[in-house]
């Protein structure tokens, strides 16, 4: 029903832009659409710190709500204003008819994008009732389809300062590379990797303890079992995980270990696959590492196994440190990466991506099957919610 509401308020907002763009002309419009943009930046920035201030979730809700409202009128307020200034410096005739065209396809177009930003922002919060609503969306959806891929991968780098989609990184000095790899040339389209990504899928969460909200990725291991980095869901009660095919379900924590950086979470009424499971690959060997790099959108990138070595790796919190059996990648891992599976060039699940080169381009890290079995192992009898910990800012 609340995703119905979203799309009457987007046609509505998308026509009101049509017709104000034209009446305004380009300037006016422009400036008022990067003002709604501005308001609903801040509001992103602020969510988190405002809505751990509140303990309870309905009012958490309504709290957030109103904060992106007044925030996006006030900023729509100003912005208009600077536009309507400059937009009496363009003369009247032919020039002003082009602008007043050139601001109704601006209004339409800029207002999609902005939309599709200001939602994508909002359902990387993890908000339990927010996220599957803007996610269920037929008009994102279609914004979404008509967004090209570089557009949408910027949209997702901006996003990512300010949403907390940090990944751990691995000093070079523990025996990683010290120059930038050569990244694979790998086919990443074939049959095999097109359906295990489909088993892949984008975590957030807002983490209230400590004000910050975070996004990573995970993948499915059994009807209703997800399996994604501790440090993607350390605070967070109530994780949110959404499906390429599927939309969007909350979830809880059922296993959290953060020396091992491993966590699993379940859901109700997730349809995607379970991958399926291989063994360690050697070094040399070609993978591909799948994931939501800064959040969105899905991306399969090539992989190849530089080595395989029992490393001394930091917990989560930094606090302590242990060995563990770690594949050092040459592959282009990013922030949103972390959760994501390491799978063979056959689609089997090889290892979980958790952390990425601290000075070197290039350099991943994941850990083998080694450490992983043993959770995929108990993953399907997993059911009671445990503690996520407290947060990290890695």
């Amino acid at each position: 029903m609340l995703s119905v509401i979203v799309d009457i308020l987007l046609a509505f907002l998308l026509i009101g832009y049509l017709v104000q763009g034209y009446r305004s002309g380009f300037l006016r419009n422009v400036f008022s659409i990067a003002g709604v943009l501005g308001g609903a930046i801040a509001a992103v920035l602020l969510t988190p710190s405002v809505t751990g201030l509140i303990a309870q979730a309905p009012i958490r809700l309504v709290a957030t709500i109103a904060l992106f409202l007044a925030l996006i009128v006030i900023g729509s307020i100003v912005g208009g204003a600077l536009g309507k200034a400059l937009a009496r410096t363009v003369p009247r005739g032919p020039l002003r008819t082009l602008d007043k065209i050139a601001g109704a396809v601006s209004g339409v177009i800029v207002t999609a994008l902005a939309a599709s930003m200001v939602a994508f922002g909002i359902g990387s919060l993890g908000v339990p009732v927010l996220s599957p609503a803007i996610s269920s969306s037929v008009v994102l959806a279609g914004i979404d389809r008509l967004t090209p891929d570089p557009v949408k991968s910027t949209m997702a780098q901006l996003r990512a300062l300010v949403v907390s989609d940090g990944i751990p990184s691995i000093s070079e000095a523990l025996g990683g590379p010290t120059t930038a790899p050569s990244v694979p040339s790998l086919d990443t389209g074939t049959d095999a990797v097109s359906t295990a990504s489909r088993s892949v899928v984008r975590i957030s969460g807002n983490a209230y303890a400590c004000g910050q909200s975070q996004t990573g990725s995970g993948f499915v291991v059994a009807p209703d079992r997800v399996v994604t980095n501790a440090h993607v869901v350390s605070g967070v009660s109530e994780p949110v995980v959404e499906s390429r095919s599927d939309g969007t379900v909350s979830g809880r924590v059922v296993y959290f270990d953060p020396v091992d950086d491993i966590a699993v979470i379940a859901t109700d009424g997730l349809a995607a696959p379970a991958l399926g499971f291989g063994t360690s690959l050697a070094a040399g060997t070609d993978a591909v590492a799948l994931g939501y790099p800064f959040g969105g959108p899905f991306a399969a990138k090539p992989a190849n196994v530089i080595s395989v070595a029992t490393l001394v790796v930091n917990d989560i919190y930094a606090s302590s440190s242990s060995p563990r059996e770690v594949y050092t990648l040459a592959a282009d891992v990013q922030p949103g990466n972390s959760g994501g599976p390491l799978l063979s060039v056959d689609g089997a699940i090889v290892g979980i991506v958790f952390a990425k080169g601290a000075d070197t381009p290039n350099v991943g890290y994941a850990a083998t099957m080694t450490e992983l079995a043993p959770v995929l192992a108990q993953a399907p009898t997993l059911n009671a919610g445990v503690s996520s910990g407290s947060c990290t800012t890695e």
